[in-house]
Formats: structure tokens, C-alpha cells, sequence
């Protein structure tokens, strides 16, 4: 079956013939799947069952399942907001549904709809300025690289900190993989170019400077460049453990 919807509800129907309601994210949702797309799918079953993800094949479609009861998939969503991730509730607000046996998608989908109104919290001063801190050093590192695999591994580490920190700033939600570039345009298209087009020349044999400079310049944007005078401290629970506190 070539069509993703109804593959996703062809599924639906054999594996689980109770389910409450159902979703089907990414790509593939938004017409926008390639050659090697698979069919994210939420299932939604009626409580006491478990809560799980499964990678599976069904058919000719590679399948990601994320199984949830209700109340599991609200409190992810809540989970995810607090770590600046919007994955749960964008597939449950942003996918199709495949099924809605009695108002519990429609539901679900109203809270997702409410958690991508409201946005990731803020980041907190402390967790910023960490940001900062790291994407100050790891700068260092690259410029200090002293061979072509330490730079392409420190320029990797870096783009995916830089864009932590501008994303956080600008009040976006964090990206991952593919969604890392498309997050960044989303904030802030002129230095998402800037850092994005300064790592693609970098890991194609460019020089290292222009993806620095980007980096600079996305630092200047969050607060500057942090270094000296950084200071961070263990976990509480961690200091609690040894007989410690905080000093």
C-alpha cells in the first residue's frame, strides 16, 4: 500500500482494534516523506494498557509506534515542553487523524494545540549562561583544531550547541536531526544562514573562520561570549549524597 494514511490505518485496525484514537506525524503527514520515510504513528489505548515505542515493518513501511494511554500522552507532551521539545504534541496537533472513537483524539490534539500556542518555557538564566559557556569553548576548540577530523568533530558538537542556545533565546522549540536546520530558519533566518551556510562550506573543505564568525555572531545575539568567571556546581542530589552542599 503505497498511500501512508491508509497503510497507518490499515495497521491500526489489525494491531490494535480497541484503540481509542489514533495519529499519524511527520513527513509523511504533511505529504513531504521520501524513499526512506516511515509512518510515525500514536496509539491511543484505553487505560490500564502499557505505554511503549516500537520500531517495526509493516508491509513495504518502515512503522514507529509511540503506544500511549491518555493520560501518558498528555503527560509527555508536558514532559517534552519542559526540555524545549515539542515532539508529542506536534504529532498529535500537526498529524492526521486516523482514528476517534469517542472524542479522545479531537481531545488530545486540543492540549497539543494549547502547549505549541503557549511555547517552550523560558530558559532559565543559569542553563543559558551555560549555553553560553559551552558554545565559548567549543569556538576555542575550533579554531585550536589541529587536524581535519578533530575539526569536522568539534564543528559538528558546536552547530548543534549554537543552535540550543539561539533557539532557546529567540523562544523556540529545540530541533533534532533534520528538524535542527528547519528549527533555526524558524528563529532566525539571517543567522540561521549565517551559521548553517558557514558549517556546510567548513565540512566541504572551506575554511574554518566564516562558521566561527557565525558562531560570534550568535553569541553577540544571546548575551556574548562567556568564559572567565563561569562557575557551575553539581547536581544538589548529587552534593547531598557525599555530604555536601552547595558553596
Amino acid at each position: 500500500m503505497d498511500d501512508p494514511v491508509g497503510a497507518a490505518r490499515a495497521l491500526l485496525a489489525e494491531r490494535f482494534p480497541d484503540a481509542l484514537g489514533g495519529f499519524l506525524g511527520g513527513s509523511t503527514a504533511r505529504g513531504e516523506g521520501t524513499a526512506t520515510s516511515d509512518l510515525d504513528v500514536v496509539v491511543v489505548l484505553d487505560p490500564p494498557a502499557g505505554c511503549h515505542a516500537e520500531s517495526l515493518v509493516w508491509g513495504s513501511w518502515p512503522v514507529e509506534l509511540f503506544v500511549h494511554t491518555p493520560e501518558s500522552a498528555r503527560a509527555f507532551m508536558g514532559w517534552d515542553r519542559d526540555r524545549g521539545s515539542g515532539t508529542m504534541a506536534f504529532m498529535c496537533a500537526r498529524g492526521v487523524v486516523l482514528l476517534d472513537r469517542d472524542g479522545t483524539a479531537a481531545r488530545l490534539r486540543d492540549t497539543a494545540e494549547r502547549i505549541l500556542a503557549a511555547g517552550p518555557p523560558a530558559v532559565p538564566d543559569a542553563e543559558r549562561d551555560h549555553r553560553r559557556y559551552a558554545v565559548t569553548d567549543l569556538r576555542d576548540d575550533l579554531l585550536g583544531a589541529r587536524d581535519e577530523e578533530e575539526l569536522l568533530a568539534v564543528a559538528a558538537a558546536l552547530l548543534d550547541r549554537a543552535a540550543d542556545l539561539l533557539l532557546g533565546a529567540r523562544g523556540h522549540w529545540r530541533g533534532d536531526g533534520k528538524w535542527l536546520p528547519r528549527r533555526l530558519r524558524e528563529a532566525d533566518p539571517e543567522l540561521a544562514g549565517l551559521l548553517l551556510g558557514g558549517y556546510r562550506d567548513l565540512v566541504r573543505g572551506g575554511p574554518r573562520e566564516p562558521f566561527a564568525a557565525a558562531v560570534d555572531a550568535v553569541l553577540h545575539a544571546c548575551g556574548g561570549p562567556l568564559w572567565a568567571g563561569h562557575r557551575r556546581t553539581p547536581d544538589p542530589r548529587m552534593l547531598a549524597e557525599l555530604g555536601l552542599r552547595p558553596d
